[in-house]
């Protein structure tokens, strides 16, 4: 009986894995924060981003337990200026989503060019993005 409990708990695992691996393999836009350590060879970012254009459905995730949290700023057009809205998410693991169906400033124009500017929080170290919504 032991064993078999144990298949189960494995079989269990494998699709919850799958599953992760898969809803990261389906964004359209990977991003992560411009953080010191960003672009060090096999260094964590402090925050990984994800754009998914289909349902304008943007992603943000605290990879650090420093203490500190990343923010998203979206923009219509560059990365300047005023963000059409901006969210933040703490805690090493904890994500946070806005996506079209939540209605107004989430709903973003299709075949515009969409401006994301990535940041650790507070400090500000920042990596911006820019993508065609034509989805």
């Amino acid at each position: 009986m032991k064993l078999g409990r144990m298949a189960g708990v494995a079989a269990a695992s494998a699709a919850l894995v799958l599953t992760v691996a898969n809803s990261a393999v389906a964004a359209d836009h990977t991003m992560h924060t411009g953080d010191a350590w960003g672009n060090v060879p096999g260094v964590d970012w402090s925050g990984t981003g994800f754009f998914n254009e289909y349902g304008d459905v943007v992603t943000i995730k605290d990879n650090d337990a420093d203490g500190r949290g990343v923010t998203m700023n979206v923009y219509i057009g560059s990365p300047s200026g005023n963000p059409r809205y901006s969210f933040t998410v703490g805690g090493e693991g904890n994500t946070a989503t806005r996506k079209a169906s939540m209605g107004g400033v989430f709903n973003l124009p299709e075949n515009t060019r969409i401006g994301f500017k990535f940041c650790r929080a507070p400090d500000g170290e920042c990596k911006d993005y820019t993508f065609l919504n034509d989805h």
